[in-house]
């Protein structure tokens, strides 16, 4: 593969913000020919990425952790 477009690639993992971004630049590392172990590189970018994404969504939820702060008792020190 060309160094070039290898690291286009790799740019555009690293540029990903959303949904439709990951599965354009998913698509694109899939159809294009390479050397296993560059693809393995990006694949395992690319699944990184989509990880930080989803705990990206999720930390974004209002009200996430209000109800676990809201069970939370006091640590005592018991003795």
């Amino acid at each position: 593969m060309d160094a070039a477009l290898y690291f286009e690639l790799v740019d555009a993992v690293a540029r990903i913000d959303g949904e439709a971004e990951l599965a354009t630049v998913s698509a694109r590392v899939m159809s294009t020919t390479m050397h296993p172990l560059e693809r393995r590189v990006l694949e395992r970018a690319l699944r990184a990425r989509s990880e930080a994404l989803t705990l990206q969504r999720q930390l974004a939820l209002p009200g996430l952790f209000q109800d676990l702060t809201s069970a939370a008792k006091p640590l005592v020190a018991g003795g």
